[in-house]
């Protein structure tokens, strides 16, 4: 148990060094980049940094599983050069063994990772876009991250409701239509309505100032004004996912939500479903990216340590461009979510299965 925690510890000082660089290159150039946004007169730099250091929370997805292969590849090198990796193979420990307490720590980082991921990061992000639509790319209109313009939903089977606007934060919709059809698809009933407006007491949408169509048939409609009305719309807030907020920005619980709600409404829910797949399988491709990389460090032996860093680099860019072109495939619609989620943990997993046979660990 000693061998395993002085392994460990030697785990996440590299780990620390490498995140801690990738991070410092990803502020510098997302803070210049957006410093072009300063030539507007209004955007401060510290808008400009403030926005940039928020969005570091969300890099952390891409940048961890390149942190955590170097931190592994780093301390299995640094062993094999010591002489401490043949010391312990001699003394009857196996290269399995010896990765165990790399393993450990690397599941560690992701566990920490996906809580925040689920729990805090999600909130950042939203502040994040708040400080990029109001001090950075500055617009005449009132940012708000709850509210969609021109919605489209399928309420109920044989119903479709129209609204200019929705803002889940006040739970009121403007300028809204309702329409009811029969079973041939003629519109038998219509609500036509300056909002609406969810009563919590009643749980139920209160129309308000509208007018009241019914269709008795294509020349003979009855029409009457209302000041209020309840409406018979089954589908209540809770239910709802609408906002700006982009889907690699949600949690795996919002992503969730936001699919249901696009099946219930007759939306299309091929991009959000393999944003969450992607999201599913994320801690599998940290842990398989580590152990693809590991058994390089040591048959690299002596080598220079650069080797061992541009190794990582390349297994790195080659998940990620797999992994981005899944992803992009599966946002298109082209194949399948959970293929375009799983696809490279189930083919490097099999690389992975490979390498090891093949190496003998």
């Amino acid at each position: 148990m000693r061998l395993y925690g002085y392994i460990a510890r030697k785990f996440w000082a590299p780990f620390f060094f490498a995140l801690g660089i990738f991070t410092t290159l990803v502020l510098l150039g997302d803070v210049f980049e957006k410093m072009k946004k300063m030539s507007n007169g209004v955007t401060t730099l510290w808008d400009v940094l403030s926005y940039s250091i928020l969005t570091v929370p969300n890099w952390l997805a891409t940048i961890i599983p390149v942190a955590c292969l170097l931190g592994a590849i780093f301390v299995i090198s640094e062993m094999v050069s010591n002489g401490e990796w043949t010391a312990c193979v001699a003394g009857g420990f196996s290269p399995k063994q010896l990765f165990n307490p790399i393993i450990a720590c690397v599941l560690l980082v992701v566990t920490v990772t996906l809580l925040a991921q689920e729990f805090f990061i999600p909130s950042i992000n939203i502040k994040a876009d708040e400080i990029y639509h109001t001090r950075v790319k500055r617009s005449e209109e009132t940012f708000n991250p709850h509210a969609e313009e021109n919605v489209l939903i399928k309420t109920s089977p044989n119903q479709m409701l129209f609204a200019k606007e929705v803002d889940m934060s006040t739970k009121i919709m403007n300028k809204v239509a309702v329409d009811t059809y029969d079973n041939a698809w003629n519109i038998a009933h219509q609500i036509v309505a300056d909002k609406m407006t969810w009563d919590e007491e009643k749980q139920a949408w209160i129309f308000s100032n509208g007018i009241e169509r019914t269709y008795l048939n294509p020349l003979n409609t009855t029409e009457t004004h209302f000041e209020q009305e309840v409406s018979n719309i089954e589908l209540n807030p809770q239910q709802m996912s609408i906002s700006k907020t982009e889907d690699d920005l949600l949690s795996i619980r919002e992503l969730t939500k936001r699919i249901r709600f696009y099946k219930q409404s007759g939306l299309s829910h091929y991009a959000t479903e393999t944003v969450r797949q992607s999201k599913l399988a994320a801690p599998l491709v940290t842990l398989i990216m580590c152990l693809l990389g590991m058994p390089f460090a040591i048959s690299t032996r002596r080598k220079s340590k650069l080797v061992n860093i541009l190794m990582s680099i390349v297994i790195a860019f080659l998940f990620w461009w797999f992994i981005s072109m899944c992803t992009s495939i599966g946002e298109n619609g082209l194949i399948n979510p959970f293929l375009a989620g799983w696809g490279p943990v189930l083919l490097f997993g099999a690389v992975l299965v490979v390498e090891f046979k093949y190496l003998r660990m």
